[in-house]
């Protein structure tokens, strides 16, 4: 996950910027990485982004950097089912 503080952050701007990732992990598997972003969370309160992504930390940060994406951090996530009731 690529953790982002983006003061005032708008959502067609992170339309925009996910464009240029999914472009940059595109570029990137077909130098042979394994990269893909699976989607994006906007918490516009807190002016952050996090970027989902299936790959290693360095493959992340390429796509990240590659589209121009200022990002704090990359740290792994794991993503878990939410609970059903029964």
């Amino acid at each position: 996950m690529a953790e982002c503080f983006w003061p005032d952050v708008r959502l067609d701007t992170v339309e925009q910027a996910t464009r240029r990732i999914r472009q940059s992990a595109a570029d990137l598997v077909r130098a042979g990485n394994e990269v893909a972003l699976t989607g994006a969370i906007l918490v516009p309160g807190d002016d952050v982004v996090l970027y989902l992504f299936n790959g290693s930390a360095d493959t992340v940060r390429q796509a990240c950097e590659r589209a121009e994406i200022n990002f704090e951090r990359v740290v792994r996530a794991v993503e878990l089912a939410a609970a059903t009731a029964d």
